[in-house]
């Protein structure tokens, strides 16, 4: 059996503030947009070549969506490290497909306006989502 992996890293600005939907058994997930782009240049024959965008659907659970509804903001830079998800349905007779990013880290990597947002603290952070460096190593 071959090993397999499915992992995305994304560094850009989110495009919406989080969507927080909690479920009946308390669960909570965030969804939000997060935009990628690559720079534009100019061909050797003096072809410009614009600056082109992607978007995409991130899914953050549980923890993840906590930080999302406290932290993050349309504009804001972000890294987002998950896996890529792909989902269908069906409406008015014809398949659509959606592909999210779920979410298993989030890095806030700049504010779009930090005068008025607190900054993070370590009470900000939930309790099940802190692991500890344990140092114990016997070296």
């Amino acid at each position: 059996m071959s090993k397999s992996v499915n992992q995305v890293i994304l560094i850009g600005n989110v495009g919406k503030e989080p969507e927080i939907r909690v479920f009946d058994n308390g669960i909570k997930v965030a969804t939000f947009s997060v935009a990628t782009s690559t720079g534009g240049y100019k061909k050797q024959d003096g072809t410009d070549v614009p600056e082109k965008t992607s978007w995409h659907n991130v899914v953050a659970w549980r923890g993840l969506a906590d930080i999302s509804e406290k932290f993050i903001h349309k504009g804001d830079k972000i890294t987002v490290i998950g896996s890529i998800s792909y989902r269908e349905y069906e409406k008015d007779g014809s398949k659509k497909f959606i592909t999210d990013i779920l979410a298993s880290d989030l890095v806030l990597m700049g504010k779009s306006d930090t005068s008025t947002k607190p900054p993070i603290t370590a009470n900000d952070i939930p309790a099940n989502d802190f692991h500890p460096v344990q140092d114990d190593l016997p070296f």
